[in-house]
């Protein structure tokens, strides 16, 4: 992007908050040499991995060929298959240096945009910089194995479960807001204070094991966004919360009444539940529940669900991958991450800003 439109770009960033008042020059000064000195390890990992793998596929290639000749082309499929993933597990330890790639690229970038809020940022993800070939991923997955192997489980999908980061699991997880699973997994985690109230966020996915034999398969059950956010003030009852459709009346709580909102199309999208009319009513104002659609609609997700109780605002959000500040596979050098990053942050910050106005609680309602 030249550099009149960068400019551009993020002259108009801002103007829209005053956290990006230095966005142009974090970019300039910090993030584009450091993406620019790691540009060239990208490549040349993308060039040393294709080179394994073509090399890998022309050796196994041969020996597919030979057997398929001498078996008069018998079980073709079979060999097809087998000489597919033969190539697969011998060329897969040098593509995992691109994980770290992308790791370190989303540490920069998205750790730079949670900053500009006072925020701190974790990919959660393993540290893989010692892994080149299946000599160094044998030692890694050894090392791996004497601790909780939540690392193997981030990288490999399986052999592990990580400890959740943040309250907000258990809390949905009690409201039966949460599916069942049999693995568990995090990355993503933003943390910090807005507004005098403390906050989480991590991206979770959850997976299951579901049917025997041949036809058992992993299905995953939940991929998105849970948030905690901690008030200085506690509800004085329990709301749950969830978009139209998705309510099942699954959880046994008889104390909770279902809410009528006031504005119809905002009756239309969410089915409200609350032992305390008076308090759900107060909270759930159209324009709290306008930036919760609106925070649904940017990460393009759906069946947002919550709970409001005690000192807490816990919301799932289910989604695509979130905060990845832009593909592995693109150059690095792109201020389209750090724009990306510092928006959705931003977005983050009027859903909690939104709810902290608390003139309902202050007045006694």
């Amino acid at each position: 992007m030249a550099n009149g439109i960068t400019d551009a770009v993020f002259h108009a960033l801002t103007q829209q908050r005053p956290e990006f008042k230095n966005s142009l020059k974090i970019w300039t000064d910090v993030l584009q040499p450091t993406l620019a000195a790691r540009e060239s390890e990208r490549k040349s990992i993308i060039a040393k991995a294709r080179k394994r793998t073509i090399t890998a596929a022309g050796a196994v290639g041969a020996v597919a060929l030979i057997v398929a000749i001498l078996t008069g082309g018998a079980g073709l499929m079979f060999i097809l298959f087998g000489a597919i993933a033969i190539v697969g597990l011998s060329s897969a330890a040098s593509w995992v240096p691109l994980f770290g790639v992308k790791s370190q690229t989303k540490q920069l970038v998205v750790g730079a945009a949670a900053e500009s809020f006072g925020f701190k940022y974790e990919t959660l993800h393993p540290d893989v910089s010692g892994i080149s070939d299946w000599k160094s991923a044998g030692a890694w997955l050894t090392a791996q194995a004497g601790g909780t192997n939540a690392g193997a489980a981030q990288l490999f999908g399986a052999g592990g479960e990580m400890t959740p980061p943040t309250p907000a699991f258990s809390v949905l997880k009690e409201a039966r807001h949460l599916p069942s699973y049999d693995d568990r997994k995090f990355e993503d985690l933003i943390e910090g204070d807005r507004a005098e109230a403390h906050f989480s966020l991590v991206e979770c996915k959850l997976t299951e094991e579901r049917g025997s034999g041949k036809n058992r398969r992993t299905v995953t059950t939940f991929q998105g966004l849970l948030f905690h956010i901690e008030y200085p003030d506690r509800f004085l009852g329990r709301t749950m919360i969830a978009r139209q459709g998705w309510w099942k009346g699954f959880f046994g709580d008889k104390s909770l009444q279902k809410v009528d909102l006031v504005a119809k199309e905002l009756e239309d999208n969410f089915t409200i539940y609350s032992n305390d009319q008076v308090e759900a009513r107060a909270l759930l104002t159209p324009d709290r529940m306008e930036r919760l659609i609106a925070l649904e609609r940017h990460f393009k997700g759906g069946k947002l669900r919550g709970i409001f109780e005690d000192d807490h605002l816990t919301l799932a959000l289910e989604a695509d991958d979130q905060f990845e500040a832009g593909s592995v596979w693109k150059p690095l050098v792109d201020p389209e991450r750090y724009v990306s990053a510092l928006t959705e942050i931003g977005l983050v910050c009027d859903v909690i800003d939104g709810f902290l106005t608390r003139e309902w609680v202050k007045d006694k309602l």
